[in-house]
């Protein structure tokens, strides 16, 4: 799950609003370290600070206090001259930024972006220095500075539990279906008459699950197939990233799967004849045919449906479904990489922002989501039919596969009882969003980061005003960009919220009433680091305006440190959320990473997770989501707490994690993810976003960037 890796330069602005450091804010990790000898005279030479400058945070190097620190509080002492040596570590562009409480800047260094350069700023500390970050990477590069005897109080406040920006919900238990995979990505139920599951994993296994056991063959495999996970070709690959949002990531069977025994994937195959110098894959959609008594798989029955050349290695998306309608919808991510603007991305209406792909329903099938019909063939030699009522067919200069478009790294799609279609969207540096997909709906990807402005030159510090609108001009003829229903920060009020959204279910099964009709989500990891499994359960309803007490406490919600109202997100506009508490559980936290959800017939929802942050082991489990009393004991991995109050919050991953488990760009992460994102991103946004991940699922997005997920 993110997270995130930004390419360019980020204007210098000598004028800092609250609302900057608002959004840019970020958890201060690490002990609290003494610099400085009282007895020293000013004449003297100045302290020295080391440090290490990487996506993923600050590592501290010396004195030997703050040595292996990520994002370590300084101890200053006022009226001392320091001077800070810091080593780029991972060759993308940092720089260093002293700023006040109030968030004006009081020192800062020109970006620098080789891998080994090193970097030094002398400065005399004053009372108003608060904190220091890397403006390209403000969310997750970024630690306080203590100032004369403002130490012990500093290490007190850090102490301090932070408000958390979700309610405590309803009281869930979770029971083990099945365990024993590395990271499963997707669920699928095809037999109506008995209790047979479909698994995937990451690594190109579809196993099955029948009376409460895995069995050991899987149904189908595909990892010969797919790209050999851990491994980057093209020319954005980092070779000593162990994060990864590719694998085998959908399965979807067909509505006459009992009859046809037809069933369709979604895997990342290795670049093609077709693949642009450079580029680093292929996301390939596959049909296979089941044997005649539907119990394994024909590997040699594939058909190739569709193709997506990746250049980015992240923001992959993931599940499939068959809507009501009985076409096949599937989502797919932005390219890769932070911002939508790096290679591979194409330009678009909004010249405020370079790229991208998410903006653009011409030439590519990037950033989208794509509505085929599988029972027909199609024109120009397409092995399915594409519905006369897609919102493109009749508009020129566009492609026809298009039902919806401006997404990131859109990482979990489900239908609901009422034929609504949800969507979770891996973001990047700043929120997370989930929403309701119509035809031919405009989301925002990527003039808008969520309900919020995104700015390609400074992510992690967005304009206030952007279009809401696309152009008159065919084919986006003046289409509202549509808000989320869903959205929530990175980190609010010190507090790490999360890396990369994963997309989940409305659940319907009725055995929790409390739950019943929510559509029930979650987040890859509450940690920053996106290595430890701090996973978080959520649901969202549809708001009851008439609820003031409610309301009262959205707006306290939304309430800065200083007491001055200014919105997170547009709540208020925004359906219900909470953190579902389990039962079981040391303090009803959810101690796996979020990897994906899943449903059967009768609106059960299960949580697809694993404790690993990158596509290794077999920790791998499919839990079903049960009332508290028929919950199980969950342990949390050694040595890990799963308090995310009580994290050293080390910040996402490097590029883009979402997103998936995964924006990991993420955020992710991402990654993300996930950036995965987790993930780049948020991920990191392992599938994510590289926007939450080394960006991330997560959220490349929120992950190693991103969904995970950034």
């Amino acid at each position: 799950m993110t997270k995130h890796t930004d390419e360019g330069t980020i204007p210098h602005d000598s004028t800092s609003t609250s609302r900057r450091r608002l959004l840019q804010a970020t958890a201060a990790a690490g002990g609290v370290v003494a610099l400085s000898d009282l007895g020293l005279a000013q004449e003297q030479e100045p302290e020295t600070i080391e440090l290490g400058g990487e996506t993923s945070g600050w590592q501290g190097v010396s004195p030997d206090d703050i040595a292996d620190e990520e994002n370590p509080t300084l101890d200053l002492e006022e009226g001392t001259t320091y001077e800070v040596v810091w080593e780029n570590l991972d060759g993308q562009p940092h720089n260093f930024v002293v700023e006040s409480e109030d968030g004006e800047e009081l020192e800062r260094t020109e970006l620098m972006s080789e891998e080994g350069e090193t970097q030094s700023l002398e400065f005399e500390a004053t009372s108003e220095m608060a904190e220091y970050y890397c403006e390209p990477h403000a969310g997750t590069m970024r630690g306080e500075i203590s100032v004369g005897d403002g130490g012990d109080a500093a290490e007190e406040e850090s102490d301090e539990e932070g408000e958390s920006f979700f309610e405590a919900g309803t009281e869930i238990g979770v029971q083990t279906l099945a365990e024993g995979m590395t990271a499963p990505t997707d669920f699928g139920v095809a037999d109506e008459d008995e209790e047979r599951y479909f698994v995937c994993d990451q690594t190109g296994e579809l196993w099955v699950v029948e009376d409460g056991e895995r069995q050991d063959e899987p149904f189908l495999d595909v990892s010969d197939r797919m790209v050999e996970l851990g491994t980057f070709e093209g020319d954005y690959a980092d070779p000593d990233s162990e994060y990864d949002e590719r694998g085998l990531l959908g399965v979807e069977f067909h509505p006459e799967f009992a009859d046809n025994g037809r069933f369709f994937v979604h895997y990342s195959a290795p670049p093609n004849d077709e693949t642009p110098d450079g580029w680093s894959h292929v996301e390939v959609v596959s049909e296979f045919q089941a044997d005649e008594e539907l119990s394994q798989a024909d590997p040699e029955s594939e058909q190739i449906l569709m193709e997506f050349q990746k250049p980015q290695y992240n923001h992959d998306a993931g599940p499939m479904a068959f809507g009501p309608d009985g076409y096949l919808y599937v989502p797919m991510g932005d390219g890769g990489g932070a911002n939508d603007d790096m290679e591979g991305h194409v330009e678009d209406w909004y010249d405020d922002n370079d790229g991208g792909n998410g903006q653009d329903v011409s030439e590519n099938l990037l950033g989208g989501i794509h509505r085929i019909d599988v029972d027909e063939e199609g024109d120009d030699d397409r092995p399915y039919g594409i519905p006369d009522d897609n919102p493109l067919v009749d508009e020129e200069d566009a492609l026809d596969e298009y039902y919806a478009w401006g997404f990131r790294n859109p990482f979990g799609i489900s239908f609901d009882s009422e034929e609504r279609l949800f969507v979770s969207d891996a973001g990047q540096d700043l929120f997370e969003e989930a929403n309701l997909v119509e035809a031919g709906g405009n989301y925002g990807w990527n003039v808008k980061e969520g309900t919020h402005c995104f700015s390609t030159e400074s992510p992690s510090d967005p304009p206030e005003d952007c279009p809401d609108s696309a152009p008159e001009e065919a084919p986006y003829n003046g289409q509202e960009l549509q808000d989320p229903i869903v959205e929530y920060p990175h980190v609010y009020d010190g507090e790490m919220v999360g890396i990369t959204i994963i997309g989940g279910h409305v659940y319907e099964a009725g055995e929790i009433e409390d739950l019943d009709g929510k559509y029930v989500f979650g987040d890859w990891t509450a940690d920053p680091s996106r290595e430890e499994p701090i996973g978080r359960l959520l649901a969202a309803s549809e708001s009851d305006d008439g609820d003031e007490a409610e309301e009262e406490d959205e707006e306290a919600a939304n309430e800065t440190d200083d007491g001055d109202e200014e919105e997170i997100v547009p709540r208020d506009e925004l359906w219900d959320m909470e953190e579902l508490q389990v039962a079981g559980s040391e303090d009803g936290s959810f101690p796996y990473f979020v990897r994906q959800f899943g449903q059967d017939l009768d609106g059960n929802v299960y949580v697809l997770g694993n404790r690993m942050g990158v596509p290794e082991g077999d920790t791998g489990v499919v839990m079903e989501i049960v009332p508290p009393d028929e919950g199980e004991e969950l342990e949390p991995p050694e040595g890990v707490e799963t308090d995310p109050e009580e994290q050293d919050p080390d910040e996402e991953a490097t590029e883009d994690t979402q997103d998936e488990p995964i924006d990991e760009d993420e955020n992710a992460t991402d990654d993300n993810a996930t950036d995965e994102n987790a993930t780049d991103d948020n991920a990191t946004d392992e599938n994510l976003t590289d926007d939450n991940a080394t960006d991330g699922n997560l959220t490349d997005d929120n992950a190693t960037d991103g969904n995970l997920t950034d």
